[in-house]
């Protein structure tokens, strides 16, 4: 059931990155401005943003299974519509406000299912693992997301070559509605859960509060982790041309190598995560923190090729084990039956992260160019200060507790 759940996530997740080196290419055929072409990707991290809680809160309701299937049919679907505008646009001699709104409503449905089986399959995944291996079983999950971050623009970015700009969208629209297919045959139509032996689990997280003060200190560490990721992915050509001195070709090439070693290293510390460490959700965000925010500092002071390659390498380890520790200590803290509603909130905050840091990041960048990065090592620091606080007080009150029961 678990390789079912990787290969969900990893084509949903294809589904968006294999477009992605030819949208904005694409998007300016269609005669939009790069101000138009941001505005159409944030309206769909909007939808995201907005959706993701309700399609985790709906598989807790109806169950897993189909709103997985649901995810996978509607990025299908609305990709289709995406390419016929594009089609429609391109052919057109001027720009045409009509297609321009539709190109910009289409994005924001899209987002509405981008999320929806990754959020589904994380709940699954907590549904059918016990709280001992919770953690690992979260990282094949990011795994799969890491995966998808390195093979979709490869792909996307070979299928190009060719010179058709819409291979990639036919590409995707033929896996995803493939794996549609796939996903219904193969997942069971009666809901897997956890089984009697662990039934203990179930039992001992029954009784808790969704919102509480330990989930909002995991989605605060998150949200730092996402920060970095989607903030460096608009950062990094215009940090290599400013203060690297790279022509705007030459930065675009070096940032994309750049992001190719950051999701490669991401791999391959969740594999060494499932098969070699097993860390515990928290043991995770303690790793990955001061990883992530070594990488950062090393970013500012960087002159050379060198050093810029090794903060990356340390970016991406940090990346995994704080994106592996969100998803795990998130599903910890809440009941069994609260599951979809987490990973929908989970993905939420990857959402905000998604809209927040290319604007506020950008902002800051032309104050001083160095400025983002010590920003988001900063907020990192603040977020682990503030986990580690939370849970030092719990455990003190835990001990209190235990003594007045003695006495």
């Amino acid at each position: 059931m678990k390789k079912k759940l990787f290969v969900a996530t990893l084509v949903s997740y294809l589904g968006i990155y294999i477009t992605m080196p030819v949208l904005s290419a694409i998007s300016t055929k269609a005669h939009m401005i790069p101000s138009q072409i941001g505005i159409m990707i944030s309206l769909g991290a909007a939808a995201m943003l907005l959706f993701a809680p309700i399609w985790g809160k709906m598989s807790d309701i109806f169950g897993r299974r189909i709103v997985m299937i649901i995810g996978l049919f509607g990025m299908g679907v609305f990709f289709i519509l995406y390419v016929i505008l594009f089609h429609m646009s391109i052919a057109s001699s001027k720009a045409v406000p009509l297609f321009f709104y539709g190109l910009m409503g289409t994005r924001f449905l899209l987002g509405v299912f981008m999320t929806t089986t990754p959020t589904a399959a994380n709940a699954y995944m907590a549904d059918i693992s016990t709280t001992k291996d919770r953690a690992k079983a979260m990282s094949s999950l990011g795994f799969a997301t890491g995966l998808a971050m390195v093979l979709g623009p490869i792909i996307g970015g070979l299928i190009s070559t060719t010179g058709n700009l819409y291979l990639p969208f036919y590409t995707t629209i033929v896996l995803l509605l493939l794996f549609t297919v796939i996903m219904t045959a193969i997942l069971p139509k009666r809901q897997v859960s956890i089984n009697e032996a662990h039934a203990t689990d179930k039992k001992e997280t029954g009784s808790k509060k969704f919102f509480s003060v330990k989930l909002l200190s995991w989605l605060l560490v998150g949200c730092s982790v996402m920060f970095v990721v989607v903030g460096l992915q608009l950062l990094t050509s215009l940090y290599l041309h400013d203060n690297i001195g790279q022509t705007v070709v030459q930065s675009a090439k070096t940032s994309s190598l750049l992001f190719v070693i950051l999701g490669v290293t991401l791999m391959l510390t969740q594999i060494l995560q499932i098969k070699v460490l097993n860390f515990s959700a928290r043991k995770m965000m303690i790793v990955g923190i001061p990883l992530l925010v070594l990488g950062l500092l090393l970013i500012t002071v960087a002159s050379a090729f060198w050093m810029l390659v090794v903060s990356y390498i340390l970016i991406g380890a940090g990346a995994a084990f704080g994106m592996s520790s969100l998803s795990a200590g998130a599903s910890l803290v809440v009941s069994q039956d609260q599951q979809g509603a987490v990973a929908g909130t989970v993905a939420m905050t990857q959402a905000i992260a998604g809209i927040v840091s290319p604007l506020f990041g950008s902002f800051i960048y032309q104050i001083n160019i160095k400025l983002p990065f010590l920003f988001f090592a900063a907020f990192a620091i603040a977020q682990k200060s503030i986990n580690w606080t939370i849970f030092i007080q719990l455990i003190r009150r835990h001990l209190r507790y235990d003594c007045d029961y003695k006495n």
